[in-house]
């Protein structure tokens, strides 16, 4: 390469303005803000909408957060607890019933009070709480109490509760737009947070997954800190955190508002003490919304302890109720490796930015070690290829020790035409931790009996240079009842996180459309969503899926050709599974229902033996009693009245399956 091709920084003073010059040129009009200014208004944008949603979308941000701080945890800590194979029934009762003591119906409370200042009676408000830093932590403290069994035995857990406060001075108590103030509360036992990552915690764009792709709940850094300009936007109040480092000794205490700068307002802290617990986040805020009602945040709450049954979660609802989703399993999942780019998912502004960003010294390090699945020999390849083009133009060619500092633009454009032109092997599966078929269906046959569930784990598979894996589970029966809606039916769910939302608008949802489910022996909704008493679960797993999703509240991801049909297949096998199951039911019915009728006729059937047997004999041989107790025992598939009721009852009201043939086992 020759020298003139080499480009150098240029010096401070070389681009420094000429002060004279400046001051003769006008104020420009544009104006540079900062992420947290323009998300203070825009926290809609990843969900935080007013109205019912948006009591989900606080439970979805943090206890996504808990359980990647349990799991974080559990592969950082070197002292693991000794976990019991489940968590036992008797410890569940004894804390169900701790937090069940002085708990109020909120939402009750409110309506009443409401209906007093409509009908013009005094009311009396409960006074509001102090709110100093010091009564904050008496606040913590109490919450610990009667989870102290939980905290004792070390068990991975997430606590949320939600409640209805009357703050008069903030909306009155007949509101008329019907707004209402609500605390929420998170606690989890993970991995905490050092006063250095506390102090980021909260700010745009500040996150511990952004930088590498890995399979994670999150990885943009727009959750909390949504949550927080959306609690502060809407009452004022400052957010409460407490969290303590697995190894530290000493939990952090603040109280904080977030700013437009995207910095912190301490009004009380941080400051370290001792607290009565060993390590994990306690976040407190409030926020005004619409009333609370049954089906959204604790829905959530529900779905999410399905798929991580490795965790412990409980949600108190505004209504007092207590939910206790206990721990199935033992083990956590595996540690996700972080994905490295695969040259096939790499466009040309995303290869510059890696020239610009690399550390290393010459395109051979660049090349292998910025790129999964590039060896030196495919490195080499891809230089030659750049080098004769280069020739062709009468320029100097690449070698494998040129420095990457020294590029020319259209050295970078024909090394990336080189580049993207090559074959690849498929990017690495190791960064895809499934749940598993055998923990998959242990789970949804511990949640709801059902009658049969089986559960399918494709093998994992590349779309957009990125590995990833689809799950799906069928429970049919037992504890299910038939669904009235296809949103009952299908459960979404992407690196174990349930989706609520979005449900038509998501491949997920369009993938169960497109299968048969009448070769399946299974009735279908207008929208080709199964129906009946039947649940359907699919999960994608992967760093793949934090290019797919459709925007910032990550409810749906997009069309892909090959994540469609990952998902087609999947929901194939386990349709086949089911409909085996439907017709050894079907036809072992059948055969009940003919040795029902000929074990109705075995009497006049013997007497009518045994009168044709005993009319040339002297003597009686035979006796019809006996012959038809022998011929009802020899029949096969015979059943006792009990248990011909129950079969003639069993489908009463249920439309599942379809209405096709069941004979034989047809192939699609």
């Amino acid at each position: 390469m020759s020298p003139s091709k080499k480009t150098t920084k240029s010096s401070p003073s070389a681009s420094k303005k000429n002060p004279a010059g400046a001051a003769s040129m006008p104020a420009g009009d544009i104006k540079q803000g900062t992420i947290a200014k323009f998300m203070r208004k825009r926290t809609q944008l990843v969900g935080f909408e007013t109205g019912l949603n948006k009591h989900t979308q606080y439970a979805i941000e943090f206890l996504d957060n808990a359980i990647d701080a349990l799991e974080s945890w559990w592969w950082k800590s070197k002292s693991r607890p000794r976990l019991s194979e489940t968590l036992d029934q008797e410890t569940v009762d004894e804390v169900r019933a701790k937090l069940k003591e002085g708990q109020i119906d909120s939402i009750a409370l409110s309506k009443q009070i409401e209906r007093d200042v409509r009908a013009g009676k005094e009311i009396e408000i409960p006074t509001a709480r102090k709110d100093t830093l010091d009564d904050r932590v008496t606040e913590f403290r109490k919450i610990m109490t009667p989870l102290r069994t939980l905290l004792n035995k070390r068990e991975p857990l997430v606590f949320m509760q939600l409640t209805e406060v009357q703050m008069p001075d903030l909306v009155p108590a007949d509101d008329e737009e019907g707004f209402k103030v609500y605390e929420f509360t998170c606690f989890d036992t993970g991995v905490g947070m050092v006063p250095e990552d506390l102090e980021k915690f909260g700010i745009y764009l500040a996150s511990s997954k952004s930088e590498k792709l890995r399979q994670t709940r999150g990885s943009q850094g727009f959750g909390a800190p949504s949550a927080f300009s959306d609690a502060q936007n809407t009452t004022g109040k400052p957010i409460f955190t407490v969290s303590q480092r697995f190894n530290s000794d000493e939990a952090t205490v603040a109280s904080f508002y977030t700013t437009t700068a995207n910095t912190k307002e301490y009004v009380g802290g941080p400051l370290q003490m001792s607290l009565p617990f060993n390590h994990g986040t306690y976040i407190r805020l409030y926020y005004l919304n619409i009333q609370y009602r049954r089906g959204y945040s604790d829905i959530y709450a529900e779905m999410a302890s399905l798929l991580n049954s490795h965790v412990t979660i409980i949600f108190v609802d505004p209504y007092g109720e207590v939910h206790v989703f206990p721990r199935r399993v033992t083990q956590m999942p595996e540690e996700p490796k972080y994905a490295q780019p695969h040259p096939a998912s790499i466009r040309i502004g995303e290869f510059q930015d890696l020239l610009r960003e690399t550390n290393e010294n010459d395109l051979r390090g660049f090349l292998t070690r910025a790129f999964c699945r590039l060896s030196s020999n495919k490195a080499k390849t891809i230089i030659e290829s750049a080098s004769k083009e280069l020739r062709r133009r009468h320029l100097d060619g690449l070698k494998m020790n040129t420095p990457t500092e020294a590029l020319s633009k259209t050295e970078v454009e024909l090394l990336y035409r080189a580049f993207s032109s090559e074959d690849y092997i498929a990017p690495p599966t190791d960064t895809v931790v499934p749940v598993g078929e055998e923990v998959f269906e242990q789970t949804i046959q511990m949640a709801y009996k059902p009658d049969f569930v089986a559960a399918v784990t494709r093998r994992p598979t590349s779309g957009k240079g990125l590995s990833f894996a689809v799950e799906v589970c069928i429970a049919y029966g037992g504890e299910i009842k038939a669904a009235t809606s296809a949103p009952m039916v299908l459960w979404r769910f992407v690196n174990r996180v349930p989706k609520l939302r979005d449900n038509s608008d998501c491949a997920t949802w369009k993938a169960t459309t497109l299968v048969n489910w009448k070769n399946y022996k299974v009735a279908t909704f207008d929208n080709g969503i199964p129906r009946g008493p039947i649940m359907v679960f699919i999960h994608v797993c992967g760093a793949y899926v934090h290019v797919m999703f459709k925007g910032q509240s990550k409810q749906a991801l997009a069309e892909d050709e090959v994540l469609l049909r990952e998902i087609k297949l999947a929901l194939e096998d386990a349709g086949r599974k089911f409909r085996r199951f439907i017709t050894r039911r079907e036809t072992a019915r059948r055969k009940a229902k003919r040795a029902g009728i000929l074990a109705m006729y075995a009497d006049q059937f013997a007497q009518s033996l045994v009168n044709i047997a005993n009319s040339s004999a002297k003597k009686k041989k035979f006796d019809a009693e006996l012959i038809a107790s022998k011929i009802r025992d020899s029949i096969s598939g015979f059943e006792t009245a009990e248990d011909q009721e129950e079969t003639e009852t069993d489908t009463i009201g249920s439309d599942l399956v379809a209405d096709v043939p069941l004979d034989g086992d047809d192939e699609e």
